[in-house]
Parts: structure tokens; C-alpha cells; sequence
């Protein structure tokens, strides 16, 4: 593995870059503080600014280490949403990749594009052999995507989810080798 750290990535339409302690307005006010952004995600919209300002410090603290690998996704100057690694198994070069984006943006094919830089990065320049994904079967667009930057469902883990309403969902496995990027 050649971990290198978060670097800056710029596609046709984004800069993928690295967060910054400033960032926590338009980070609440564009994505965390929205229940339907957060609905099928691991944590709950954030209630206040000081939230997300903690929430972002660890994130920008974590920056010192060259495994840690977290993007802010600017379009058109604005900062809409964010991707980042999930560990996985280091010894067998897999890592996951999750991801969150402003609603205002759904739809537009930006988290596609974020997602497909990002996961060429991993496997050509830092030397994953494996990118897995996994999403809520009732989020269809997250499995869109997924889909679209070439991902295969491998499986359904059933009741595997606490959902915020407390039920529990399946979830979709989505997996790519490094072999299988163009």
C-alpha cells in the first residue's frame, strides 16, 4: 500500500479537496443538518452548528495521517457534499467508500463523478485491489450510483441495518476490483 494522505482531485465539473475547519457553515447548512440527507445514513442530522464544527475538527485532525483519506466535493465553488474511505481489511488491500451530498445536488451525476475519481485514486495511486460499498435497499439512488461507476451488486445482508425508525432494513453490497477500472 502506498498511502499517500487525502490529495486534491479535480474532475470536469469538481474539486474533490480536503476539508477545513471553516468549512462548518456551508457543511450544516448544505447536508448535515438535513433529515433527508441523513435519513439513510449512520448518523443523525446535526441539531446545531457546534456539531458539525466538532464533527469537522476530527475530521481535519485526522488529515496527519496518510491512511486518512476524506474529500469535500465543490461544484462550482460551493461545497455540496463529502466522500470518504471506510477501513476495511488493510492486510487484504479492501477498502470501502461512503459518501453524502446536498439535496439541492441530487440527480445531477456529481456523486458519481466524486465516486469514480476517488475509487481510481484508491486503486492506482494508493494500490487497493478491492472497493466495496454498501447502501440501505431502500436508498435506490446510492445503488444508481454505485451501478454507474461500474460497482456489482454482490449480495444482501438481511435485517443487517437499524434504520433511524427503528426497523431494520437490508442492505445491498456493492463491490469493484482494481482490474475492472478503466
Amino acid at each position: 500500500m502506498n498511502h499517500i494522505g487525502t490529495q486534491q482531485l479535480i474532475t470536469k465539473r469538481l474539486n474533490l479537496r480536503r476539508l477545513k475547519l471553516e468549512d462548518f457553515h456551508s457543511m450544516f447548512n448544505n447536508w448535515a443538518s438535513d433529515e433527508k440527507v441523513a435519513k439513510y445514513t449512520s448518523w443523525y442530522a446535526h441539531q446545531s452548528e457546534k456539531i458539525t464544527q466538532e464533527y469537522l475538527k476530527a475530521i481535519v485532525d485526522s488529515y496527519d495521517q496518510l491512511n486518512y483519506y476524506c474529500w469535500g466535493i465543490e461544484y462550482q465553488k460551493n461545497l455540496v457534499g463529502m466522500i470518504s474511505v471506510i477501513p476495511v481489511d488493510e492486510k487484504a488491500e479492501v477498502s470501502g467508500v461512503g459518501y453524502v451530498l446536498s439535496k439541492d445536488y441530487w440527480s445531477l451525476g456529481l456523486m458519481t463523478e466524486a465516486a469514480e475519481v476517488v475509487i481510481t485514486f484508491l486503486c492506482k495511486e494508493v494500490g487497493y485491489r478491492r472497493i466495496i460499498a454498501w447502501c440501505d435497499v431502500a436508498n435506490a439512488a446510492s445503488g444508481i450510483v454505485l451501478r454507474k461507476i461500474g460497482m456489482q451488486l454482490e449480495g444482501k445482508l438481511r435485517q443487517h441495518v437499524a434504520r433511524k425508525d427503528g426497523n431494520y432494513g437490508d442492505e445491498h453490497v456493492y463491490g469493484i476490483l482494481k482490474d475492472e477500472i478503466g
